[in-house]
């Protein structure tokens, strides 16, 4: 599609809150896809609600896991327990390991002060066991 618009009048409709993005979100107000939607959608009617259940408890079980790791390592971090992100103060996660890992930070620059661990299907315990066993080695360096 196009977008036409008078020459300097762009910025009135475009997304800038969106700190995760790396760089400026250009994205037009208004212009999401509708694609999500149905992509949702169809994901709720192929996997049932059951199949999606099962999905969601191996996320549940892996993301638990993780929680109480951090728990015996003394790393606080803030969790809703119905959800499968972890978010970590950027204090405890040097900076190379959080990207060597692709955390997601809360801001791209020097002020960022959280990464999020988004513990989705391709994340299982093994990588998560690599990351935590890294932390580990950073504390005893410490």
């Amino acid at each position: 599609g196009v977008y036409l618009s008078r020459k300097g009048l762009i910025e009135n409709v475009l997304t800038k809150e969106a700190e995760y993005v790396e760089g400026m979100d250009l994205t037009l107000c208004g212009s999401r896809s509708g694609a999500n939607a149905i992509a949702v959608y169809m994901i709720l009617f192929t996997y049932g609600p059951y199949g999606w259940y099962e999905k969601i408890s191996i996320l549940q079980m892996r993301t638990n896991w993780f929680c109480k790791q951090l728990d015996q390592l003394d790393i606080p971090y803030f969790r809703n327990e119905n959800m499968n992100i972890v978010t970590l103060y950027s204090s405890h996660v040097p900076k190379d390991l959080a990207e060597k890992y692709d955390l997601v930070p809360e801001q791209h620059n020097e002020n960022n002060q959280w990464y999020k661990v988004v513990i989705m299907d391709h994340v299982e315990i093994d990588n998560l066991l690599q990351f935590i066993n890294a932390l580990k080695d950073r504390m005893k360096l410490a």
